[in-house]
């Protein structure tokens, strides 16, 4: 990173973590510019945080033809763009989900040769964010405003894959900290717990680790939670749920999200030995 350029910086991430209302705030710090899900090809337009930069995917389809090849070439081109120096602004960075950064193979590499630091976002209860997950897919709404009316909506759980899903959303987490250690990036890690049960805490280590003004109280967001009260509220095969997850190691999860939003367990802080450049 040139001396006096913006920190360029990443959120990686799973859905319903947490990750829309972050980046709403950290686009709210007067010298941080933050971005959605810039990678991500099923999306038409930003509807939250800095909107000034187009889709990756539209960024391409508004060359010509013939020169949308190698995209390898291009990508390094809009990162080029994206992380540009801006006045008053010390951090610029997007949200990168999972599926985004596989369907895109060599982004990560990209962003490893911009010496990116990197937020992975996780959530220790999986299967709260599943049913979060699931909810938002029936209704399609993934994000609410304070202006907006929350909808619940019940779901119904596979509970025979169920024990399948956390496990595999589980490797996926593991996989993402083995590929951040691997690329040798400076990088963090917070879980939505820690976001919620010790806000001001999580955001002075972000805005710490971004290297902008450590002061939460510039930070501001309108994104609210899309339900209250417990997520089992939401599932409607809760006694096959329950039986599904007796003695397993996600038990705790269930009687973790029985007990509402208040019952945080966030792990122990995550951090990279990497030093930030």
């Amino acid at each position: 990173m040139i001396r006096g350029s913006p920190t360029p910086f990443v959120v990686l991430s799973f859905p319903r973590t947490g990750s829309t209302w972050l980046m709403d705030m950290l686009n709210s710090h007067p010298e941080v510019a933050a971005y959605g899900e810039l990678f991500n090809v099923e999306a038409d337009e930003l509807s939250y945080a800095s909107t000034d930069m187009p889709y990756f995917e539209n960024y391409l389809a508004r060359l010509p033809e013939w020169t949308r090849r190698p995209r390898f070439l291009h990508g390094m081109a809009y990162l080029r763009r994206l992380y540009s120096d801006r006045p008053g602004i010390r951090a610029v960075g997007f949200k990168l989900l999972y599926g985004q950064a596989g369907a895109n193979p060599r982004l990560l590499h990209l962003l490893a040769l911009r010496r990116v630091r990197a937020v992975h976002l996780t959530r220790a209860n999986l299967l709260d964010a599943l049913i979060s997950w699931k909810a938002a897919q029936a209704t399609g709404v993934y994000a609410v405003r304070t202006e907006q009316a929350a909808t619940r909506t019940r779901v119904t759980l596979n509970a025979e894959r169920l024990g399948d899903r956390l496990r595999e959303q589980d490797l996926a987490v593991s996989r993402a900290r083995g590929r951040l250690e691997r690329l040798r990036v400076p990088w963090i890690e917070v879980a939505y717990e820690e976001l919620v049960g010790r806000k001001e805490e999580s955001l002075l280590r972000i805005l710490g680790f971004l290297d902008v003004h450590p002061d939460v109280g510039l930070l501001d967001s309108g994104i609210v939670r899309m339900s209250r009260g417990s997520s089992v509220d939401l599932v409607e095969n809760l006694p096959e749920v329950r039986a599904a997850l007796a003695g397993t190691r996600f038990e705790w999860m269930l009687e973790d999200a029985e007990a509402g939003p208040k019952s945080l367990r966030p792990p122990a802080p995550r951090a990279s030995t990497v030093p930030a450049a």
